[in-house]
């Protein structure tokens, strides 16, 4: 059976159940990010919101495909319903994986990308036409980096890296710029991803470092619900820049 993740075996379930909270504290920061939208109706909370979502259905594809894969009785319900169009034995079955993984890190790559540019000067977009061709190129480099992910996994990591290495260092050149404390937290919350996606790029040197990685993760989801969490319960005193 097709295996895209290094991951350590008696992880399997505790890996599990970190990425079903990091759906829903996902989904919780999408949540809060549109009531601060509703609030001062800035676009950026908006697509703040939508680059979340993505990452929730990245994470949604996620549990997916480990769940056939590491859950036998889930893996067995799965046979039954792919069996008419996986041909005989499930000889297609790894196409389905594929598409699975595909689908896990394509929305993940697009809600990072969108999140990079939510991280530069506020400014107002798409109205010119180089732009949008831009985000047409982005979008098909999303896809293509995916596929390619598919075959060899660090790729996915190499970008999301990437990725987030700009959003930080856009925050952190807000933060000098407004010297807003909820700046900062959303500076140290994308810092501690970044620091868990650089584990998963090694992964394949030590596949402990995907457990370092995933706490890692969910500690920076945490920093950055709870940032929202506070600008909500404060009525957005302090906005996030």
């Amino acid at each position: 059976m097709l295996q895209l993740h290094f991951t350590p075996e008696w992880f399997n379930g505790w890996g599990f159940s970190l990425d079903t909270i990091g759906l829903v504290i996902a989904l919780l920061i999408a949540a809060f990010s549109w009531r601060i939208y509703n609030m001062h109706k800035e676009n950026r909370y908006a697509y703040f919101a939508l680059a979340f979502v993505c990452i929730a259905v990245g994470f949604g594809f996620k549990l997916l495909t480990n769940g056939i894969y590491y859950f036998e009785p889930i893996r067995d319900v799965a046979a039954g319903v792919l069996k008419p169009v996986a041909g005989p034995r499930l000889a297609f079955a790894d196409l389905f994986y594929r598409a699975g993984f595909f689908l896990e890190m394509a929305p993940w790559l697009g809600g990072l990308l969108l999140l990079f540019f939510i991280s530069q000067k506020p400014r107002e977009r798409l109205h010119k036409y180089y732009e949008l061709t831009q985000i047409g190129l982005f979008v098909y480099l999303i896809l293509l980096i995916s596929v390619v992910s598919n075959f060899t996994f660090f790729v996915f990591y190499l970008t999301s890296t990437v990725l987030l290495s700009l959003i930080v260092l856009n925050y952190y050149k807000n933060y000098l710029n407004n010297g807003n404390s909820n700046t900062l937290r959303v500076m140290w919350a994308f810092m501690l991803m970044l620091c868990a996606h650089v584990l998963f790029v090694f992964v394949f040197l030590w596949s402990g470092l995907y457990f370092f990685g995933e706490v890692l993760l969910l500690a920076g989801f945490l920093v950055l619900l709870l940032t929202y969490t506070r600008v909500v319960a404060f009525r957005g005193v302090k906005r996030v820049a």
